[in-house]
């Protein structure tokens, strides 16, 4: 789904851009969403950060299609067949201390790799993530998270990894 596809922006009120134009391409976002089946699960040890997602959720128009849980990423286990983890955990910058946050990436990079099928999209600030974690990443793309210099790291087929 095109994000922001249901709010205004200023840009609507130029008139060198011609009015018709925002309908267009909103009409055009929404043709190519994917209709296909899917199953999305969002969750964090945190019940305050499940509730504000499952707030914006609403908000987005998606909760219909979103299962939120609490739940500690050092437990993950799903028994699907594959899927797809897009994650950004705490960096040890804000949210924990810097080897709280590495005990995390070392637990959670030991339950990921007893799942198979699963591919996992992470990122973090963090420069020794990948030895914390205990397997370097197939691919890596250098961003940032707001002012926060990060890597997304991309894991494909969880459990063959090691």
């Amino acid at each position: 789904r095109a994000p922001g596809i249901n709010r205004g922006f200023a840009a609507e009120k130029w008139r060198a851009l011609p009015r018709d134009i925002w309908r267009e391409e909103r009409e055009a976002a929404r043709a190519r969403e994917f209709s296909g089946e899917y199953r999305i699960f969002g969750s964090d040890i945190d019940p305050k950060a499940v509730e504000i997602s499952r707030a914006n959720a609403e908000r987005a128009g998606v909760a219909d299609i979103v299962e939120f849980s609490v739940a500690d990423a050092r437990e993950f286990s799903r028994t699907t067949e594959r899927g797809v983890i897009v994650t950004n955990p705490p960096y040890g910058e804000r949210l924990m201390e810097k080897r709280e946050a590495e005990r995390l990436y070392t637990d959670f990079g030991k339950a990921f790799s007893r799942v198979k099928g699963w591919d996992l999209c992470l990122l973090s600030s963090h420069t020794e993530f990948e030895r914390c974690f205990g397997a370097l990443a197939g691919k890596r793309r250098r961003l940032y998270n707001g002012m926060i210099r990060c890597e997304l790291y991309i894991y494909k087929d969880g459990g063959s990894r090691r």
